[in-house]
């Protein structure tokens, strides 16, 4: 009889534990700002000015990353792009399918198809 009052015990007790308060951590959902989004604006723009703090996802190091121009034409973006949707290679949530050899042949060849008929369109 005792060990089956035990767990109960055990889950009366856990119930109540979390009936006392917030949950450690909640306190930041319940911060009132007493500055304006322009004054927070203006405490901040020196920092960014000379580079003490990152923006968006940027870290040391990038400033003098390399920068590339895409030899490709929009038309032929646009159809590789059409062709990877439709062989189902589009990454999507945790799902990232990784393409073969022929595959990739295949989103190659309808973006060079896409460039011949802009060419022969104009």
């Amino acid at each position: 009889m005792k060990a089956a009052l035990l767990p109960i015990a055990f889950a009366l007790t856990a119930g109540a534990a979390f009936a006392e308060g917030p949950i450690q951590g909640n306190e930041v959902f319940n911060f009132q700002s007493q500055a304006s989004r322009a004054e927070v604006a203006a405490q901040v723009a020196p920092a960014y000015q000379n580079s003490s703090i990152a923006r968006g996802e940027a870290s040391d190091g990038q400033d003098g990353a390399l920068v590339v121009t895409s030899t490709l034409s929009r038309a032929q973006v646009r159809a590789e792009a059409a062709e990877a949707v439709r062989l189902g290679l589009v990454n999507y949530g945790e799902h990232m399918p990784v393409a073969t050899a022929e595959q990739n042949a295949q989103i190659r060849l309808a973006g060079l198809r896409a460039v011949q008929s802009v060419t022969a369109a104009n």
